[in-house]
């Protein structure tokens, strides 16, 4: 037995450990009554009026609100103009920002007009504050807004007017420069520069206060807003050497500060970078690349900094490169069949030489998505350059100067570099081309691609492929996809392709499988152009196809009659009868 003094347990000490009892003399009904008391506190007069506001906000912003908008609209402006701080104080809060653009998405113009006036002496400072830009942008769109049912009126337009003149007013001189290097300031600006409602003589003004150094401005007036910055800078333009060097000194720095504060995911900013670009030298371009590779994905949004990433991936390092390609992982497919950014990708393909990098993650990336890139309206072209590059019947003169700009960095031959590349995509690519490729002769994109894989190199399992699926397009009532523009342009070209590899390859085939038994259908189509083709080549293929038609020409006859019947277009038809009889002629 233990030596120490148990305690008594009692019933009282069954209780929990940690529940706290409670102390002599106190009751539950002298707790509650304290309760009652603290939440029964008066509400100051400060939540008072939030809570008021927050009201009427929530009615407005209400679909289903019974009241007129404008109504709880005027409500709400003549419960903020009682507040003892201004309404550019109060636009600076999140609840401010988001009352104020409701009061200027459902206010009445007059409405509008009033908020404008309160705001205009505090625009500047609301430019760049954390909400109160987006009320800036939410008055650009709105105080110039009319009726898109009718045509506005003379004082609607005035009024339009004078409210983008109020808005834009503090955008001018010294103020304007604060406001472009700043983070949301950059944002209003870009906003401006875009929106449909201000004209291209005020943009060009405002843009032109950044881009131009003011020794230029001040000197030659008439300059900012003459012309586009890039045919300011141009060595054609009306500035002196002198000017212009001072002009492309001045844009190096905005540059320079614009990619310092982070400002390259505005498509303003990309507009310095595309004017800078194209007049700087190899030196100066690697001066900027070095300093703005890290944030070049954002140049992939527009045109202007697309073609500013052109000239900067030509000088770039190996190690840039690289990283470029990392930020850009998961998008490439994307990219190529983006309108702006597929030469980006023809560009890549042309100035990197670690091809298996580039195996490894665009063309892993492509192979996926590969039926979809060979009939987009440009993921095709990036295929087709890598196949036929620089073809000036493939390729237009804005792509191939794109393309053709210099790359000093790459070093490995260019066809080399090409043949890597088309070594791991042409398996992938001939399987899509050969699962249906009549539909890709048919298209007016993917006819593009199967001319430059054939023209590369002749595959004769694909040609029969191709025949048939002419043939049985021809056996349908209207020769299907055979009487198609886009097919009877790609059988022309493949026909002058396969012209090297004699009658075995593609026109005797089409003839006698294809176009001789569907003669009579063949002749009111498309395919009269082809039977015209076939029927001007020397050797075997012309003779058969002059001797069928010279037999079966009271048949060809009355079928064009029966077409000119119908209203159809005869066309080749005739030029195949007049083809004819100057043959035999011979």
């Amino acid at each position: 037995k233990g030596k120490g003094k148990g305690k008594k347990v009692d019933a009282e000490a069954g209780e929990k450990r940690g529940k706290k009892r409670k102390a002599d003399g106190e009751s539950g009904s002298e707790e509650e009554g304290e309760k009652g008391a603290k939440s029964k506190r008066p509400m100051t007069e400060k939540k008072k009026r939030r809570k008021e506001v927050t009201t009427l906000y929530g009615e407005l912003i209400n679909p289903g609100r019974e009241r007129k908008a404008d109504v709880i609209v005027g409500e709400l402006l003549e419960m903020l103009k009682e507040r003892p701080a201004g309404l550019g104080e109060y636009c600076s809060k999140d609840l401010g920002s988001r009352v104020v653009q409701a009061c200027l998405k459902w206010g009445s113009p007059e409405q509008r007009r009033s908020v404008l006036s309160s705001l205009k002496e505090s625009i500047g400072q609301l430019a760049v504050d954390r909400y109160g830009h987006v009320v800036v942008l939410k008055m650009l769109r709105y105080v110039a807004l009319t009726s898109k049912q009718r045509k506005p009126s003379p004082e609607e337009k005035k009024a339009q007017e004078k409210n983008l003149r109020d808005l834009l007013e503090p955008f001018r001189g010294g103020k304007l420069h604060g406001i472009f290097y700043h983070r949301h300031g950059c944002k209003v600006i870009n906003g401006i520069y875009f929106a449909d409602s201000v004209n291209t003589k005020e943009k060009r003004r405002m843009f032109h206060e950044v881009a131009i150094p003011q020794s230029v401005s001040l000197l030659r007036p008439e300059v900012p807003g003459s012309k586009p910055l890039r045919e300011l800078v141009a060595a054609k333009s009306d500035l002196s050497a002198e000017d212009r060097k001072t002009v492309m000194s001045h844009l190096r720095e905005a540059v320079d500060k614009a990619v310092d504060k982070e400002l390259l995911g505005y498509d303003i900013v990309h507009l310095l970078f595309q004017a800078f670009c194209e007049h700087a030298d190899e030196a100066q371009l690697k001066d900027l690349a070095e300093k703005c590779m890290a944030g070049a994905p954002y140049l992939l949004s527009s045109k202007p900094g697309a073609e500013a990433l052109l000239r900067l991936l030509g000088v770039i390092s190996a190690k840039h490169r690289k990283g470029f390609l990392k930020d850009i992982k998961g998008k490439f497919a994307a990219l190529a069949m983006n309108s702006v950014d597929y030469l980006v990708m023809m560009r890549l393909c042309s100035t990197i030489d670690d091809t298996v990098l580039l195996g490894k993650t665009m063309l892993a990336e492509w192979i996926p998505e590969l039926e979809s890139i060979c009939f987009d309206k440009y993921g095709h072209r990036v295929l087709t350059w890598l196949l036929c590059p620089g073809d000036k019947h493939l390729f237009s003169p804005y792509e191939r100067e794109s393309l053709g700009l210099p790359a000093p960095t790459a070093i490995k031959e260019s066809d080399k570099r090409r043949q890597e590349l088309v070594r791991v995509l042409r398996p992938a690519l001939r399987k899509v081309l050969q699962g249906d490729p009549l539909k890709a002769a048919a298209d007016l994109c993917a006819k593009n691609l199967l001319i430059a894989y054939l023209s590369d190199d002749w595959d004769a399992e694909l040609v029969e492929s191709l025949l048939k699926a002419c043939e049985q397009a021809a056996e349908e009532k209207d020769m299907g996809l055979l009487n198609n523009g886009a097919t009877t342009t790609a059988l022309l070209v493949l026909l002058k392709l396969g012209a090297a590899d004699g009658d075995g390859g593609l026109a005797m085939p089409l003839w006698k499988r294809v176009l001789e038994p569907h003669l009579e259908k063949a002749v009111t189509s498309r395919c009269a152009f082809v039977l015209l083709a076939l029927l001007k080549r020397e050797g075997k293929v012309g003779e058969a196809v002059l001797k069928v038609l010279r037999s079966k020409r009271k048949t060809v006859e009355a079928a064009l009659k029966a077409a000119k019947a119908k209203g159809a277009e005869v066309k080749g038809v005739e030029q195949l009868l007049e083809a004819m009889d100057k043959t035999s002629a011979k």
